[in-house]
């Protein structure tokens, strides 16, 4: 599934020199590219007319990349040169910003008053519950838990969905303001074991109580 998507969708959409093939730069960091085909995607959605700056902490050779689109730069995340290329006005979206501790530092070096800043597909969260605690706004946000999915789309609700056996999804409950981690994952965990513990262990009786 990840070939397919770096061979169909960011090799032709960003035009990566060389595409996708073993041992590519494309195949070698898909993620970092992957990265910057979202970043672009969301650049024509809130650059109303402003540069917009793409800073990354991932390795992404850029002079590979031939459509950047609504992009108006790609930098090293807090890196001098980075720094001193920021416009006034200019829109930052920052790949893979690393810890939630340090965004107001990520804010402060590439921020511009009045304009929006996006953390973006952080790969990793300080926090043992949903979101941040840095008071960013979670515009687009999907967590795996047990048994099931937490997912917010701002302005929508925080939603607790529970999975199915079959891969599919239910919505068990709708949040107005966003929840703790644990209070979702109780729901979703405790309803799918009313639902199909008992028919699990039915059908592992079925051999001999052997997988």
């Amino acid at each position: 599934m990840n070939q397919k998507f770096g061979t169909s969708v960011i090799a032709k959409d960003l035009k990566i020199k060389g595409g996708y093939k073993p041992g590519s730069e494309l195949s070698r960091n898909l993620i970092g590219f992957s990265n910057i085909y979202w970043a672009k995607k969301l650049s024509g959605a809130c650059g109303f007319g402003k540069s917009v700056a793409v800073l990354t902490s991932e390795r992404v050779l850029v002079k590979d990349i031939g459509n950047l689109g609504g992009i108006s730069r790609v930098g090293l995340m807090m890196s001098d040169a980075a720094r001193k290329a920021g416009k006034p006005g200019e829109v930052a979206i920052c790949v893979n910003p690393g810890g939630e501790d340090a965004w107001r530092r990520v804010e402060s070096a590439h921020g511009s008053p009045g304009s929006p800043i996006i953390m973006l597909n952080n790969a990793y969260s300080t926090s043992y519950d949903l979101g941040n605690k840095q008071g960013y706004e979670e515009a687009y946000y999907l967590k795996r838990i047990s048994k099931g999915w937490v997912f917010r789309s701002y302005p929508g609700h925080w939603q607790a969905f529970l999975e199915r056996p079959d891969g599919s999804v239910e919505l068990l409950k709708s949040y107005k303001t966003k929840p703790a981690l644990r209070e979702c994952s109780n729901l979703v965990r405790e309803e799918s074991f009313k639902r199909f513990a008992i028919g699990n262990d039915r059908w592992t009786q079925g051999f001999g109580g052997r997988l």
